[in-house]
C-alpha cells in the first residue's frame, strides 16, 4: 500500500510544521477543511461552505422550474432538488447552517411550476411525504436536527473499532460532547415536536449502548406530527381533512412521479398537471366564480367543486369508460378473459341490466361495477374526513343495493355471481372492496411476468389506474378553470417565464410535449383517453346529461390559445355505442376492447 499524495490533503494545526515527506501535499487549515465533501472546522467556515452548496441547489431548482413541461419539472424537483441535495450535509453539520433557505426556494420553485403562489397550509401539505397526502418536498428545516443526531450516533458506534486512545484502548466519546448534537438539542424547530425531542435526548444519553435509531424513523414521526397539526388547523376544516386523507390513501399518489418502466403516455400535459396538483393541494382553479360551461345554469366555484359534480356534458361518461377499460385491460393481462358490458342476469326484469366488467376468478363469476365519486360533497365529506377512502367505501354500499335484487333473483344453482364494486374518489382513494380484488389481479399478472419483481408490476398497474382517474378529473376541472402556465423560452442566454392563459374552453390544455398529450383511441390505455373523471354519482351512477359524449367543449367566444399551444383533440364519439337503460346505465358505453396492459418494459434476468 502507498499514499497517493496527489489525492491527499494535510490538515495542520496553527504553527505546526509539516513533515518533509508531506510537504508537496495540499495543506488545509484546521479552521476550514473538508472530508468526503463534509465541511469541517469553525462554525463560520461550515456556514460558508454550506451556503455555497445551497447557492448551487437554488440555481438548480430555478432551472428545473423553468422547464416547459410541468410534470417533468415536478418530478425533477422531487428527485433532484431540495432535500436530496443537502441531506448528506445535514447529517454532517446538523442545524448549524440555515437549511430553512432550502424550503424557501423550493416553495418558490413549486409556485412557479404551478403558476400560483402557495399559502402556508398548501406548502405544509406539499412538504409532506406522498403516503401522508403531500408531494414529497421534505422540509429541510425540520429534518436538519434529527439528521445530525442520527449520523453522529451511527458514527460513534463504529468509532471504537477505528480509533485508539493514547493508552492503546478504544477511544470513548459520548454524543453529548459532539457540537452537532449540542446544536440539534438547542434547535428551536426540534422543540416543536416534543415526542421526537424526548427520543433524541434519550438516545444521546444512551450513546453507543442504546438501541439504533435511524433518521427515517424520526423524520417519519415529524411528518406525522405536521400532518396531524395540519388536520387540526381551523383554516383546513372538514373539507380539507377529507381531501388530505383521500390523497394519503393507499395508491392514491402513484400517478405523480411514475414508475421506472412506465410508458410515455403516463405523463400529463401542462394544463392537466397544473390543475391536478392544485386540486390535490386545495388551491384555487380560477380567481373568481363564473358561469358553468358544462350546464350553463349554475355557478362554477373557484375550487372546481361544481365542475366535478355537474351532471351535464359527456366528460363524466368518458371518465367512467376510461377507468372501466383500464380495469378490463388488467384482467385481460391476467388471462381472465374479461367481458365488458356483460349481461349476466337471466331473470326478468333484470335481463338487460349490465355490469362494467365480468370475469371468472376462482369459483365465482366476478361482476365489476366501477365508479368515481367526489368526496367533498355534503353527503360524503364527513365519512371521507374520518377514514381514508371513506367516501368511496360509502358509495360501494349504494352499488350493492343496486345489484342485490338481480343477484338474489337468480336460481340457486346460478348463485356463483359475486359483485365487486370498484369505487375510487376523485383524489385517488379506493374503497375497501376494490383493493383486494385489484391486488388479486396484480398477483395473476405477476405470475406471467415473473422476471419483474412484484413491487414493479404492482406499482405500474396502480400507476395506470390512478393516472386514469387523476387525468380525467383534471380534464373535467379544466373546463371551468383559469390557470396560467409558464411558456418558457430562452432569450439572451437566460430562461424566462411568460404567463400564458389557458382559459380557452372546456378541457383545453396547452400541450408542450407530444408524449404527454398523446391519445389512445381505446380510452383506457394508461389514462390517455380524452375522458374526464366524474363525481359522486359518476361513472356507473347516471351521467351523460344533455350533451353527447363528444361534447363538453368550451363556451363559444372564449379566447383561443395559440396554435402551437392548442388543446389536444378529443377522440370522435362512437356512434355505435348502445344507450343503456335504468339509472345505473344512463350513459353511452364504449364497446371498443381495452388495450393490452404493457408490463415488463425491460426484461430482467432473462
Amino acid at each position: 500500500m502507498h499514499l497517493n499524495r496527489g489525492k491527499s490533503e494535510v490538515v495542520c494545526l496553527a504553527g505546526e510544521r509539516v513533515p518533509v515527506e508531506f510537504a508537496a501535499m495540499t495543506r488545509c487549515s484546521l479552521e476550514s477543511w473538508e472530508i468526503l465533501g463534509a465541511p469541517c472546522g469553525s462554525e463560520a467556515a461550515v456556514r460558508e461552505a454550506v451556503a455555497k452548496v445551497l447557492d448551487r441547489a437554488e440555481k438548480r431548482a430555478r432551472a428545473i422550474a423553468s422547464l416547459p413541461d410541468p410534470h417533468t419539472a415536478l418530478a425533477l424537483l422531487n428527485s433532484c432538488a431540495g432535500f436530496v441535495c443537502v441531506v448528506s450535509l445535514m447529517r454532517a453539520t446538523g442545524p448549524v447552517a440555515d437549511y430553512g433557505r432550502v424550503d424557501t426556494f423550493m416553495r418558490r420553485a413549486l409556485a412557479r411550476t404551478l403558476g400560483a403562489e402557495l399559502g402556508d397550509t398548501e406548502w405544509v401539505q406539499a412538504s409532506l411525504p406522498l403516503r401522508l397526502g403531500g408531494l414529497g418536498m421534505h422540509s429541510c428545516a425540520d429534518s436538519a436536527a434529527v439528521a445530525g443526531v442520527a449520523a453522529t450516533l451511527e458514527g460513534i458506534k463504529g468509532l471504537p473499532l477505528l480509533t485508539r486512545a493514547p493508552g492503546g484502548g478504544p477511544l470513548q466519546i459520548t454524543p453529548t460532547q459532539d457540537s452537532v448534537c449540542a446544536a440539534s438539542l438547542a434547535c428551536p424547530r426540534l422543540a416543536l415536536y416534543p415526542e421526537v425531542l424526548t427520543e433524541v435526548r434519550d438516545s444521546l444519553q444512551a450513546g453507543a449502548a442504546g438501541a439504533p435509531r435511524k433518521q427515517k424513523e424520526w423524520s417519519g414521526k415529524i411528518s406525522a406530527a405536521r400532518q396531524a397539526g395540519l388536520l387540526r388547523d381551523p383554516l383546513v376544516g372538514v373539507r380539507g381533512q377529507a381531501r388530505i386523507r383521500s390523497c394519503a390513501a393507499k395508491h392514491a399518489s402513484t400517478w405523480l412521479y411514475g414508475a421506472h418502466n412506465a410508458p410515455d403516455d403516463l405523463w400529463m400535459s401542462p394544463a392537466e398537471l397544473t390543475v391536478a396538483v392544485r386540486l390535490r393541494l386545495g388551491m384555487q382553479l380560477a380567481p373568481q366564480a363564473r358561469e358553468c360551461r358544462l350546464c350553463g345554469a349554475a355557478e362554477a366555484d373557484r375550487f372546481g367543486d361544481h365542475s366535478l359534480t355537474c351532471l351535464n356534458a359527456g366528460l363524466r361518461t368518458r371518465a367512467h369508460t376510461a377507468l372501466r377499460n383500464e380495469v378490463g385491460a388488467l384482467a385481460r393481462e391476467a388471462l381472465l378473459c374479461p367481458v365488458l358490458e356483460d349481461r349476466p342476469f337471466t331473470k326478468h326484469p333484470h335481463r338487460n341490466k349490465r355490469v362494467d366488467v365480468a370475469y371468472t376468478r376462482g369459483e365465482k363469476r366476478r361482476l365489476i361495477d366501477v365508479a368515481i365519486t367526489f368526496p367533498l360533497q355534503a353527503n360524503a365529506v364527513k365519512k371521507a374526513a374520518e377514514t381514508e377512502g371513506g367516501a368511496a367505501t360509502k358509495y360501494e354500499a349504494v352499488k350493492r343495493r343496486t345489484y342485490d335484487g338481480p343477484i338474489l333473483a337468480e336460481a340457486p344453482e346460478q348463485q356463483d355471481l359475486l359483485l365487486v364494486p370498484m369505487v375510487v374518489d376523485t383524489f385517488g382513494a379506493w374503497g375497501e372492496s376494490a383493493l383486494p380484488e385489484l391486488r388479486a389481479l396484480v398477483n395473476a399478472v405477476h405470475r406471467r411476468h415473473d422476471w419483474e419483481t412484484y413491487a414493479a408490476v404492482s406499482h405500474l398497474a396502480f400507476h395506470r389506474l390512478s393516472f386514469v382517474v387523476a387525468r380525467a378529473v383534471a380534464r373535467i376541472a379544466l373546463v371551468n378553470a383559469d390557470v396560467h402556465l409558464g411558456a418558457r423560452r430562452v432569450e439572451e442566454g437566460e430562461l424566462e417565464l411568460d404567463e400564458v392563459s389557458t382559459d380557452d374552453g372546456a378541457g383545453s390544455s396547452s400541450s408542450s410535449s407530444s408524449s404527454s398529450s398523446s391519445s389512445s383511441s381505446s380510452g383506457g390505455g394508461g389514462g390517455s383517453s380524452r375522458s374526464n373523471s366524474s363525481s359522486s354519482v359518476a361513472s356507473g351512477g347516471g351521467g351523460g346529461g344533455g350533451a353527447p359524449e363528444g361534447g363538453g367543449g368550451g363556451a363559444p367566444g372564449g379566447p383561443q390559445a395559440p396554435a402551437a399551444q392548442g388543446p389536444p383533440p378529443l377522440p370522435p364519439p362512437n356512434d355505435e355505442q348502445p344507450q343503456g337503460g335504468g339509472r345505473e346505465n344512463r350513459e353511452m358505453r364504449d364497446e371498443r376492447p381495452a388495450p393490452k396492459l404493457p408490463l415488463g418494459g425491460r426484461c430482467k434476468g432473462k
